[in-house]
Order: structure tokens, then sequence, then C-alpha cells
């Protein structure tokens, strides 16, 4: 059966010992060899034992492991193979115990090449490995072939990659080994101008030797080897420079040996300006070139990035032209569309691979729903998260629309979700749990296998909901600290350990910083309340000197200690990069967790810039210039002190945290879109330090063109409302605000156009705050919310409905709505 295991066989049967076992391979293929050598030092590494290779099976005493193509059986063996039924299907396979045959044998017999590799890979899972012996039910039987025939991941050699530009070809080696073992064909990695570079300070190698190191090792195993670049033409560009772009990919591809497949992404969110037609017709004709480099090549596209014209000229291209060279289209980030769509406007004879984001946690594709903003700055944007659960569902939910996939991955934070999609990838109806016990038991041990996988479903569980009341970090923390107490040297020594050991102890040491801070907050807030009674100053340095209690302790000190020691390791270990200064990490956002041992989790530091500026009587954003009669240091300090309070009969949304937005519309939840396609999604900037507070560094976001709608119900029908808004986001996006679908509360307003953010010099106003992609970091300058009056018509019924229409960017990004009822 296609993409599924139909399999027999458990523990507590009767086993057949193979720890005297020898390899019979007659198959003279490089990729069955590479089959028999990936058992013997799989199984060497785990339990000490190395077995022998025999030439024949007949006579022998001792069991064999028969490694065979089915149509490369001998004749002599093939009773052995009797009554197993291999799929017909490319790299499909079947296992057979046969533990009353003389010798006794398990039988791998493969479709081809590959379905012999995927066999040897299925039986280092079922194998019962421990120091000096292994075995297997004596019953055990499986055949199987893959659901889809792309399943692969891009884990390319360049310094962007937490971990990646430190490895060298056997490192390599070896993980896209493990990934082969659950079914992984196709491995990628990305384009470089120069063949000569070494990318980063850790890269022991240039690019060229490693694409070549590449080549080799996807021959050895039958991997399909692929190419990640952009596409060229249709930007406006003259033809001159589209020639010397395409002779520049050309350039590449002689640097690599042996190459499969070529992905040309048409973008990746900033693909505005792009004509479809105009850059398939470039590549074609880079196409033709590069078949005579690579005869066989494959030639993939996608339209990542296109807008609803874009996609028009891009399908009209495909289904009028339906050129021969185009292999297959990608479905990848930014994508505006969904993947049933996709597959409804792409002509049939062209297959589907995914490009999905399965490594980032916020500012990706598949961010974190409702993550907490304590974990979103610190952990950030690329940690170990192992998210099976979601990813499950990720893969499952658009499979049917697709091929298969090469997933983004840039480290090995992702480790556990490629290994889910990678299982996936062959067969989606397999059970998550067991595909995570063999995870466990491959790279943990089977003695400790279901505890593991208890472990990292909790690691996914530490990421739901507030983190202050979580308790579930704690379960996280003594489950791992309890693995650990009891693992010896080489558990200690494993990569995969020490990344669950670091998640569990940083995540407790997280909560623990945010439940103190919380309560040094409220504090000071408390004392600010105070100001009508005590007098401005004395409030003033009442909250100061609580804001200045440190949020960590003996406890706080000893745990960042072990995570500290643990970065350490991992850097010894696998060459992860956790911080800048130390690991040379290429930025803070790529992985670094370190870095952020120390962010204050509360508003601290816009408290403090609040006071400052109320006791030194300049403009800020907790009292517009326009503030009302009376003591302005008291009204300054009462809004600083009740930001989130609209007042009676008002209300209050923290757009981005996901508990603090009831009136945010969502029309399916993120379960259903984990890309936050055609519903709001959560979206954190990244921090930097800067007075800013926290509910400013987050968004709810509406991609493209979905709106962003907010409903009131139960509203006073005699009063009249307004609304004040904080815009911020990293889109920079112009928006136009709706009420009730009729009513202009404002037209296009933008980040630059509206005032947003600004700088006070004097007279003058500058800008703050944008990257050079365009895009905005963290808020800098003056943040000022802004205040419309909402039609009394709008309101009258008792219900609101507020819709932001994205204009311009990427999508809307809104920080905070105050609904405020104004006075009689």
């Amino acid at each position: 059966m296609i993409g599924s295991f139909t399999a027999c066989g458990a523990y507590g049967a009767e086993a057949l010992d193979l720890a005297k076992a020898a390899i019979v391979a007659h198959d003279e293929s490089t990729v069955v060899a590479t089959a028999a050598r990936m058992l013997v030092e799989e199984i060497a590494k785990r339990t000490g034992v190395t077995l022998s290779s025999a030439t024949a099976a007949s006579g022998e005493v001792n069991p064999v492991i028969l490694l065979s193509r089915v149509d490369k059986v001998p004749e002599k063996l093939r009773d052995l193979v009797a009554g197993l039924q291999v799929p017909e299907a490319a790299e499909g396979f079947a296992i057979g115990v046969r533990p009353d045959s003389v010798p006794p044998a398990v039988v791998l017999v493969g479709r081809d090449e590959r379905g012999v590799l995927y066999a040897a890979g299925r039986l280092l899972l079922e194998l019962r490995m421990a120091p000096g012996t292994f075995e297997i039910p004596s019953n055990f039987q499986v055949s199987t072939a893959p659901r889809y025939p792309y399943r692969g991941h891009q884990i390319g050699y360049r310094s962007l990659a937490h971990c990646y530009d430190a490895w060298t070809p056997e490192i390599y080696e070896q993980y896209m080994r493990e990934l082969a073992v659950f079914g992984a064909n196709g491995f990628e990695t990305t384009s470089f101008a120069d063949p000569d570079e070494k990318d980063g300070p850790h890269a022991r190698l240039t690019r060229g030797e490693m694409a070549a190191a590449w080549s080799r090792i996807c021959a050895d195993y039958g991997y399909d080897f692929w190419l990640f670049t952009g596409a060229m033409g249709g930007t406006g560009e003259a033809d001159k420079e589209v020639e010397e772009s395409i002779e520049s990919h050309l350039a590449s591809l002689r640097a690599i040996p042996h190459l499969d497949h070529v992905y040309l992404t048409g973008g990746d969110g900033g693909s505005e300006h792009r004509r479809p037609d105009l850059m398939l017709e470039a590549v074609g004709r880079f196409a033709s070139e590069a078949r005579k480099i690579h005869p066989q090549l494959g030639i993939w596209v996608s339209n990542q990035g296109f807008d609803p014209e874009q996609n028009n000229w891009f399908f009209d291209y495909l289904q009028r032209e339906q050129p021969e060279w185009v292999t297959g289209v990608v479905y990848g980030a930014w994508t505006r569309i969904l993947a049933d769509e996709q597959r409804a406007r792409t002509p049939e004879q062209y297959p589907i691979r995914r490009y999905s984001d399965i490594g980032h946690c916020v500012r990706g594709q598949y961010p974190v729903a409702g993550w907490d903003r304590a974990l979103a700055r610190t952990l950030g944007r690329e940690p170990f998260a192992p998210r099976p659960n979601w990813h499950a569902r990720i893969h499952n939910l658009f499979d049917e629309y697709c091929n298969g996939f090469v997933t983004y991955s840039d480290g090995v934070g992702d480790d556990v979700n490629k290994f889910v999609w990678t299982a996936l990838g062959w067969d989606p109806d397999r059970s998550l749990d067991d595909i995570l016990l063999d995870y466990s038991r491959f790279f943990f041990g089977w003695d400790i296998g279901e505890k593991v996988r208890e472990g990292i479903y909790l690691l996914e569980q530490d990421f739901e909901g507030p983190l202050a009341e979580n308790a579930n970090v704690e379960k996280t923390f003594a489950l791992w600290t309890s693995l650990e107490d009891g693992a010896n040297d080489s558990l200690r020594a494993n990569w995969r350990f020490q990344e669950c050991l670091l998640r569990a102890y940083y995540d407790h040491y997280t909560r623990l910083r945010l439940l103190k801070a919380n309560a040094i907050e409220d504090r000071a807030i408390a004392a600010l309340r105070q100001a009508q009674q005590v007098g401005v100053e004395k409030a003033i340095e009442d909250a100061r000197a609580v804001l200045g209690e440190s949020d960590q302790d003996a406890e706080t000190n000893r745990l960042k200690a072990r995570i500290l020691e643990l970065g350490a390791q991992l850097f010894e270990s696998i060459g992860a990069q956790l911080d800048v200064k130390t690991y040379k990490a290429k930025n803070a956002e790529r992985g670094a967790v370190l870095e952020f041992l120390d962010t204050p989790l509360n508003n601290k530091l816009w408290l403090e810039n609040e006071l400052e500026a109320i006791l030194a009587g300049e403009f800020s954003a907790s009292m517009p210039e326009h503030a009302a009669e009376g003591d302005v240091r008291l009204q300054r300090i009462a809004r600083v002190a009740n930001w989130e309070d609209a007042g009676p009969g008002g209300f209050y949304d923290d757009l981005g945290c996901s508990w603090k937005q009831p009136h945010l519309v969502k029309p399916k939840p993120l379960w259903d879109d984990p890309a936050g396609v055609t519903t709001p999604r959560e979206d954190h900037t990244m921090d930097k330090g800067e007075p800013n507070r926290l509910s400013w560094l987050d968004v709810s976001e509406a991609l493209n063109q979905t709106p962003l709608v907010l409903r009131y119900e139960g509203l006073d029908k005699q009063a009249t409302y307004r609304i004040r808004v904080t815009y911020l986001g990293r889109y920079r996006a112009t928006t136009r605000l709706v009420a009730d679908e009729r009513y202009e509360i404002h037209g296009a307003y933008g980040h630059t156009v509206a005032g947003v953010r600004y700088t006070i010099k004097g007279d003058s106003a500058a800008v703050e705050g944008v990257s050079e992609s365009g895009e905005e970091d963290a808020p800098g300058g003056v943040v000022v919310p802004l205040e419309f009056p909402i039609p009394r018509a709008a309101t009258e019924d008792g219900t609101l409905e507020l819709r932001w229409q994205r204009m311009t960017g990427r999508g809307t990004q809104v920080a905070e709505v105050w609904l405020i009822r104004d006075r009689d």
C-alpha cells in the first residue's frame, strides 16, 4: 500500500538476536553498498558490535541480513524472499524476518536502489539496540512505499544558518543519513556567486568544495541534490543585466559536479515589481543553457510574493505556453493563495513541491500561534523548537495538493520538525506518537525512548498560552533534569539531548524571571497611582526604586550558568552559534538565544523613560502636547499607570497578545490556516533594547488582501465614541480604516504618512527604526497613538465593526486599539 506501513511484529514476542549476524549484499549497486555500510556503522555506534560481511547465506550458522533489489536477488536466495510483497512503486521495499531458515535471516528487498536504502533505514528503527546486543521481533515484516516523491530539506552551507557553516562533509553526511533513515531523499543548498568563497568565520571549506562533497554524498546514497537560487528577469533590468544574471547562475552550476534540480524563486515577499511572464522567459533561456551542464536538470519556478495580478500573469503563462523546460512549480512562503488554489491553477503535468518554513518561530511562514512575548523576545526566531503537533498538522493540511516538499531550514533548531515532515512525506497517515517514539529511541536510546517522547511533547506545550500561567514549564523542566541526572557520558555528549536540556532550562529560567518582573511592575504602577496623595516627585522616586530591583536571584543565576554551559557544549558538539560575540553567530536573530538572557521582561525601560520625561517636562507618548488643563505631570502619570484603561464603557485590545485581543475577528483559527493567508495572526518585532512598551513589540497582522477586523457589541446606543490606535509593524504598510463597511474613519495612512513614529528634533521630525531591507525594526523615537472620531450612526445600534484594509505593503499591522466612550 503506497504511503503506509503494512507491518506486524512487536516486542514482547520472541525476538531474533542479531549480535553475531553478518551482512549479505550481492547487489553491486553503489547505493546498496552504502545501505550496507550505513547499517554496519549505525549499529556499531549504538551497540559496539561491528557486523561482518558474508558473500552467501547458505551454510551459515549465525543470522544474516540480506540486502538486495528485488530483481537482483540471486537464484539460491530467492526462497528467503518468497512471500514478501515488494510494492511496485519507486522506492518501495519489504522486510521480513525468517527465524526458521538456515541460517536465520532478516531480508531487506527494495524495488530499486533507494528502496534498499530505506529498507535499511527502517530496520535501524525497528532494531532494539543496547550495548553488546540488538534484536528484532521474529515475526516482524513490513511492506511499504512512499506517498510522495519529493521529501527533502534545505540545509545550505552558509553563515546565515546558526550551525551549518561550521559543518564538515562528514557531519553533513551523518545528518543526511539520519534523515534518510526516516525516508528523506533530497537535500538543497543555497546559491553562491564565488565557488572559492568561505562563507563565515567557521567555514573550513569553500562553497565550491562543499558542493563537490555534497555531489559525492548524494551519489553514494542516491539522494536528489537541489540548488536554491533566485530567478532572473522581469524586474525592469536591461537585457544585458538579465544575460549577466543568467551567466552568473550558470557559473554556480559549473562548480557543482552533479546536480539534479534547481529551484529559481520568484521572490520572498519582495516581488511587487516583477513581470512573471518576462521572468519565465528569462528562466527558460537559462534552462536551455543549464541543461548543457547538467542534462537531466529539473527546473522549478515559483510565484512567491506575487500579488493577484502577478499571479494571473504567472498562471496564464503556464497554462497558455505550457513550457516543456519547466519541471515543476514550488509553493513557498509569502505565496498569497492557499495550496488548493495553487494546484487548481497549475497545469496538471507540473508537480508542485512545497518550500515550507519549518524553522522560524516568529517572522516566518508558520509562526508560533499565540506565543507569549516573553518567549518571542528571548528565544526569538530560530531557537530549538520542536513543534511536532503543529508541523504534523501543517504537513497534512495541504499534502494532498502537492507532490512533496523540500523544506526551508537554517540550522538544527527545527530538527524534530524535519523528521516529522520526512516521516509524514512517506506516510501522512502514520501516527505522530509512533514517529516520535522512533525518533526518541533512535537518537536517545530504547531505555528512555518513551520518556524522551513525552519530553518533546512537553517542550511544544511550553509555547502555549501566557507563560506566567503555564505550569507545564515546570513539568518539562522536571522531566528533562531527571533525564539529565541519570544520563551517562554518551547521552550528555549527544547534541540533541543538549538542545532539549537547554530549552528546558531556558523556559524555566524565563518563566521565573517573568513572574518576578511582573510583580515588580505591578508594585511600581501601584506607587505611581499614589501620586495624587504623595506628590509627583515622591511617587516617581518610589516607582524608580521598585523598578531598580532585579528580576534575577540565586536560583535564576544557577539556571543561567547551566544555560551558558549548554551553549558552549552545543558549539563543540554541533557548531551551534548561540551568541554573536563568543560563538560568532551571523546576527542575534539567527538562533543566538544567549544574547537575550538578560532582556527585560516587563515595561521597565519604557516606564523609566516616561518618568524621566515627566520630570523634565518633555513631550512624550504618554501625554500628547494638547494635554488638558491642570497639573500636566499628574495627568501624564495617570496615563502611564493606566495605559490600558479605556475609561468607563470603553474597551482596550492589546493586538498581538492572543489573550488580550477579545474583539479581534478570526474567520478561522490558525490551526486551519497556520500561515495566516486568510486569517489574522500575531507578529513579533525583534527587540533591540530600546525603551518600548511591550505592547508595541507585537501586533496582529492581516496579510495581503485579508482585512483586519475588530467587532464590538453591547455599546451604549446613546453615546459617541472615538478610537485610539497604535500603528506599528515591520511592513510599513498603508491602510484604510472603515466602520461598518460604510463610514471611512481615515483614508490611506502609512507609518511615514501618518506620523506614527517620530524622533523630535526641534521643529522637524524624522522617521526611525527602518532597516536596510525596508522593513521596520523595533520602534525607535516616539510612538504616538492616533485618535479618530467614530460617527454616531456607526454605533447607534449598539454594535461596531472596524475594518482595516491594506493599501500597500505586505499586510495590515496594528499594535493597540482603544474604543473610548466620550463623556456626556
